[in-house]
């Protein structure tokens, strides 16, 4: 049995799209979100740099459109898959969804980047984006949440450190890949660079709230060694150009 519900109208989006428009190209844009003076109040708290989940309807779409299977983006090329699978517009309850950054607060108006929706849809809900609640599943176990016992804690240190050293190795790929676009070992300090990642680690450290002067010790002890492996491979690779 079908039933439906009515919902309030807390704002209105207003940006330059008025029609079907990639959404890529949707979210390279500036729109504005204007909340309705009854809802204004809400808005407490709300502040540039905030990621927000934008909940909105697709309000120009028609019930002779919504299909509960399609080729996703229309495109046959697309396996058929149920609505519910896809990110589509033509769906049964018209809501859209969105991550948005907000970049300006004015009164009861949100000037906001990344958000793919069409000028004059109707806004139906707005809440701060929270990883622990909205990132995938995977991402979702690395955020920092408050535990119980000294147990949970060292088993949530446990996680995020497998997943620390599972990146670390994902980086040493990269290294490996870098040693084959260079031709000599004498090539591979290249100090410039070498200066500037140890730069911008300090900044994330800093605004990690980290000692940055023990995560640059770190980060020289790790990417020393990798400069070595790299001098090793090209090393071989040229010593085997050699033997041929």
């Amino acid at each position: 049995m079908t039933e439906s519900i009515t919902l309030p109208i807390i704002g209105v989006v207003n940006g330059k799209f008025a029609a079907n428009t990639p959404a890529e190209q949707m979210r390279a844009e500036l729109s504005t979100i204007e909340i309705a003076p009854d809802f204004a109040p809400g808005l407490l708290g709300v502040s540039p740099g905030a990621d927000i989940l934008v909940l909105f309807l697709f309000h120009r779409i028609q019930p002779n459109q919504i299909e509960l299977q399609l080729h996703p983006r229309h495109n046959p090329a697309n396996p058929l898959a149920g609505v519910f699978a896809t990110r589509t517009q033509f769906r049964p309850s018209r809501i859209g969804t969105t991550v948005a950054r907000v970049e300006a607060v004015d009164g009861r108006v949100l000037t906001v980047s990344g958000l793919d929706a069409q000028d004059g849809s109707p806004v139906i809900d707005i809440k701060p984006y929270a990883p622990y609640f909205d990132a995938d599943s995977h991402s979702q176990r690395f955020e920092v949440r408050q535990v119980n016992s000294l147990q949970a804690a060292r088993d949530a240190i446990d996680v995020i450190d497998e997943e620390v050293i599972r990146l670390l190795g994902n980086r040493a790929e990269y290294v490996r890949q870098v040693a084959h676009f260079k031709n000599r070992p004498e090539d591979v300090p290249a100090p410039e660079r070498y200066h500037a990642v140890m730069r911008r680690r300090r900044e994330l450290a800093e605004a990690s709230g980290l000692n940055p002067d023990v995560v640059e010790g770190m980060y020289k002890l790790l990417v020393d060694n990798f400069i070595q492996e790299e001098i090793e491979l090209i090393r071989q690779r040229n010593s085997g150009n050699e033997s041929v």
